[in-house]
C-alpha cells in the first residue's frame, strides 16, 4: 500500500443473479431478504495493471436502500490506527432494494474483522488461507451465474470495498468494518485519513479519533475535507467544525459530526472526500523511544538536529516515445524545480535513455548556478522517442557513480533516480535478468528509486528493483498534479541525515542475549522527516534491562548511539505492542519475500507470513475474510470466477431455505494492497 511497501491492485466486483429450480415456477416475494456467499480478497499478482470496465447487468436491482447511521471510530496509539466503521441502512419502501455499504480504505491497511446485521442475525467473516477460503466458498455455493461483473480503476492511493445485498420491504441492516493501519511519517507528519463518501445524505454521521502519543504531540491539525485526490487541490485551511479536545500532552479526542444542511453544502451526495488528522510527536532521545509489552518491544527512530548529508544523484529519465505528451511536459517541469532545489554541496548528473543512453556530461557536476541552468535546458530539449532501455540506463547510472564513490572520502550519500512510463522493450527485456544485474552493477553502493509513470508501467517490476537496491517504488498517477508528485517524491528523499543505518538490541551485560523476530534492521538510508520503525520479540522471559545500538555514517562521518533502558521504564499501554508487531512482521516478511532470490527461501516467507495472518486475522495478499450464510442445504453448483471471485450466488431448488426462486445476492469488492 513503503514506502516500500507491497502493492494490490484492482480487485473483482461480481454482481450475480441466480434462477431457482424450473424457471417460473415460483416468485420471490418483496419483502424478503436475499441470500449471499462472500470472498472477501486481497489479490497479489494484479499490482502491475489496472484497467477499468463498465459494469454489464441483466436485471436491475431497484432503489437504494436509505443509509441513516455512519459512525467512524477510530483509535490511534503510538502511529497505530485501528477503525471500526459501521454503518446501518433501513429498506422504508414496500419491495426489496439494495444496500449497498462501501469504504475506502488506505493502501497499507488489514481488514482484521468484518460482520453484517441482517434481520437480527449477526455473520462474521472468517480470515482463510486464499486456497482453503476458496474451496469453502465453493462448497457453500449450490448453484450460480453470473450476470456481469466490474473490475474498476483503484482510487489513488486507497483501495476500495464494496458489498451490497438485496433488503427485503421494512427491514434494516448493520454493516461493520474494522481495519488497522500504521502511520507512516513523511515530510515531519503523521496523515491519519478517513474515507467518507456515503454518497447520500446521512441523518446521523459522526467520526471520532482518538489519539494517545507517549511522547507527547508537537502540533495536531485538521485541515478542510479533502475532496481531490490532487496535490494542486488541497487545502490549507482548518475544519471549522470538527471538535478538536486536548485532554493531556499525550491525549487528543477529535470529533466530526455534520448536519444534514453542512452535508449538502458540500455536494448533493453529502460529503465525498477524506477527513484527514495531521501531527507530530515530541522528539528528546537521540536514539529514539522505545515501548515494551509482555514479550514485544516497537523501536521508534527519527533523530533530530542532525545535518544534511552531501549526496551524489544521476536523474534517469525514460525519453521512450510513450513518455510523449503530458509525461515528457510534466517531468520536465518537474526537474526544473528539483534541480533547483539541489544543495551547493550536491554533485549531479542526468542519463536519458530510450533505444540508447546518453549523458548529459561525462561526470558529475556540482549543483551549482550555472550547472543547474545548463541541466534545466538540457532537460528542456528532452524528445521522446524510439523504445526502452531500462537495463543499460541503469548501468551507466552506476558506471557515473562508482568512481566518485573510490575517489572521495567524505561521507555522502548515493542514489538513483529512475522514471519510466513502460516495459522493457530493448536490449535485455527480462525484467528478473534486470534485476539481477541491476543488483551487481548497484553492489549496495547506490540507493535506487523507482518512479512509475502511469498505469501501464510494471510496476511489480519497479518495486522489486528498488528493493533489492536499497530504495522504494512510487507509482506517479497520470494526473494534473503530475509535476507535484514528482517534486514531492523528490522532497522525500532530498536531504539524507544517515546512511547504512543498523540497529542492535540485546541485554545489557550480556550481548549473547538477542531478540527474536525482528523486523528489518539495516537501513541504507534515513532522510529527514521520516521514521526508522522496527519491532521485536523476548524470545524467553523480558531482561530487566534492554541494550539498544543505533549505527551508521552522517554527515559527520561514523554516528554510534548507545543506550540502555530499564524495561519497566517503557512500559506501553496494554493490547497494541503485539499486534502492531505482528502487523509490521507480516509487512516485513511480504517485502523480503519481494526482494529474495531464492524460491525456497520465498516459499518460507510466504508461508510464515501467511500463518501470522491466519493467527492474528488478517486480511492480507495470502488471505481471504469468508462470510457464509450457512442454514441451508446445498448442492454443488456452476460459476464463472473472473479472475479473483469474491461473491457468488447460489442457486436454489425447492429444498432451499424459505424456497426462494431465485437469489439476488450479495456483491463485494476489496482493493486490499500491501505495503511497504
Amino acid at each position: 500500500m513503503v514506502k516500500v511497501g507491497w502493492a494490490l491492485a484492482a480487485a473483482l466486483c461480481i454482481l450475480v443473479l441466480a434462477e431457482c429450480g424450473s424457471e417460473g415456477s415460483h416468485r420471490k416475494r418483496d419483502g424478503e431478504i436475499a441470500g449471499f456467499n462472500v470472498v472477501i480478497a486481497g489479490r497479489q499478482d494484479s499490482r502491475d495493471k489496472v484497467s477499468e470496465r463498465r459494469v454489464r447487468r441483466q436485471d436491475d436491482i431497484g432503489d437504494m436502500a436509505d443509509v441513516y447511521w455512519l459512525h467512524v471510530d477510530s483509535h490511534v496509539t503510538s502511529r497505530f490506527a485501528t477503525v471500526t466503521v459501521e454503518s446501518k441502512l433501513a429498506n422504508r419502501g414496500d419491495r426489496g432494494r439494495e444496500a449497498v455499504f462501501t469504504m475506502q480504505l488506505p493502501e497499507t491497511a488489514f481488514i482484521s474483522n468484518f460482520s453484517m446485521v441482517i434481520n437480527d442475525t449477526l455473520y462474521v467473516g472468517t480470515v482463510m488461507e486464499k486456497g482453503a477460503a476458496r474451496q469453502a466458498y465453493d462448497a457453500a455455493v449450490e448453484a450460480g451465474e453470473s450476470a456481469g461483473h466490474v473490475a474498476q480503476e483503484s482510487p489513488r492511493g486507497r483501495e476500495e470495498f464494496r458489498i451490497a445485498i438485496n433488503v427485503g420491504a421494512e427491514e434494516k441492516v448493520t454493516f461493520q468494518l474494522t481495519y488497522q493501519e500504521f502511520l507512516v511519517r513523511k515530510l515531519g507528519i503523521y496523515e491519519h485519513v478517513i474515507s467518507i463518501r456515503p454518497e447520500q445524505i446521512i441523518p446521523d454521521m459522526r467520526i471520532t479519533v482518538d489519539l494517545r502519543e507517549s511522547q507527547g504531540f508537537s502540533f495536531l491539525r485538521v485541515p478542510d475535507i479533502r475532496t481531490s485526490d490532487l496535490l494542486t487541490d488541497q487545502s490549507t485551511d482548518e475544519l471549522s467544525t470538527a471538535t478538536v479536545s486536548r485532554v493531556s500532552p499525550e491525549h487528543y479526542t477529535v470529533t466530526y459530526s455534520p448536519s444534514e444542511q453542512k452535508q449538502a453544502a458540500m455536494s448533493a451526495q453529502g460529503i465525498m472526500g477524506d477527513f484527514v488528522v495531521q501531527y507530530d510527536v515530541n522528539r528528546q532521545q537521540q536514539i529514539g523511544f522505545i515501548q515494551v509489552y509482555g514479550d514485544y518491544f516497537v523501536h521508534y527512530f527519527a533523530p533530530t538536529g542532525l545535518p544534511v548529508m552531501p549526496k551524489n544523484v544521476i536523474f534517469v529519465i525514460d525519453v521512450s516515445g510513450s513518455m510523449s505528451g503530458d509525461k515528457i511536459l510534466q517531468t520536465k517541469e518537474a526537474m526544473a524545480v528539483i534541480l533547483d532545489e539541489l544543495r551547493e554541496t550536491d554533485f549531479f548528473n542526468i542519463v536519458t535513455f530510450s533505444d540508447r543512453t546518453k549523458r548529459w556530461k561525462s561526470e558529475l557536476q556540482v549543483a551549482n548556478q550555472e550547472s543547474i541552468r545548463a541541466a534545466d535546458t538540457y532537460v528542456t530539449s528532452m524528445v521522446a522517442q524510439g523504445g526502452t532501455n531500462i537495463n543499460d540506463a541503469i548501468l551507466e547510472a552506476s558506471v557515473l557513480l562508482d568512481p566518485e564513490l573510490r575517489s572521495r572520502h567524505d561521507s555522502r550519500a548515493s542514489m538513483i533516480v529512475l522514471l519510466t512510463d513502460g516495459q522493457p522493450t530493448v536490449g535485455v527485456t527480462n525484467t528478473n535478468q534486470i534485476i539481477a544485474n541491476a543488483r551487481d552493477f548497484l553492489a549496495g553502493n547506490h540507493a535506487l528509486f523507482c518512479l512509475g509513470f502511469g498505469y501501464d508501467v510494471s510496476f511489480e517490476f519497479l518495486e522489486r528493483l528498488a528493493l533489492q537496491n536499497g530504495g522504494f517504488a512510487r507509482r506517479i498517477y497520470p494526473d494534473d498534479d503530475g509535476e507535484l508528485q514528482l517534486t514531492s517524491f523528490f522532497d522525500e528523499v532530498a536531504k539524507p541525515l544517515m546512511i547504512d543505518v543498523n540497529m542492535g538490541y540485546s541485554q545489557a551485560g550480556n550481548p549473547a542475549l538477542q531478540v527474536a523476530d525482528v523486523t528489518q534492521t539495516a537501513f541504507s538510508n534515513y532522510f529527514n522527516g521520516s521514521e526508522v520503525v522496527v519491532a521485536g520479540r523476548f524470545p524467553g522471559a523480558p531482561p530487566s534491562n534492554f541494550h539498544v545500538t543505533v549505527t551508521g555514517n552522517g554527515a559527520q562521518d561514523a554516528l554510534s548511539l548507545v543506550e540502555d533502558f530499564q524495561l519497566a521504564s517503557l512500559a506501553a499501554p496494554e493490547g497494541f505492542v503485539e499486534r502492531l508487531w505482528a502487523y509490521l512482521t507480516i509487512k516485513d516478511l511480504l517485502k523480503k519475500e519481494r526482494t529474495a532470490t531464492e524460491e525456497e527461501q520465498q516459499n518460507k516467507l510466504k508461508e510464515r507470513a501467511l500463518n501470522m495472518s491466519l493467527e492474528y486475522n488478517f486480511v492480507t495478499p495470502l488471505t481471504s475474510m469468508v462470510v457464509i450464510q450457512n442454514e441451508r442445504r446445498r448442492q454443488p453448483t456452476n460459476k464463472m470466477f473472473v479472475d479473483t471471485v469474491l461473491l457468488s450466488a447460489p442457486r436454489s431448488g425447492a429444498t432451499s431455505w424459505r424456497s426462494w426462486p431465485f437469489w439476488l445476492v450479495a456483491s463485494a469488492i476489496v482493493f486490499a494492497l500491501l505495503p511497504p
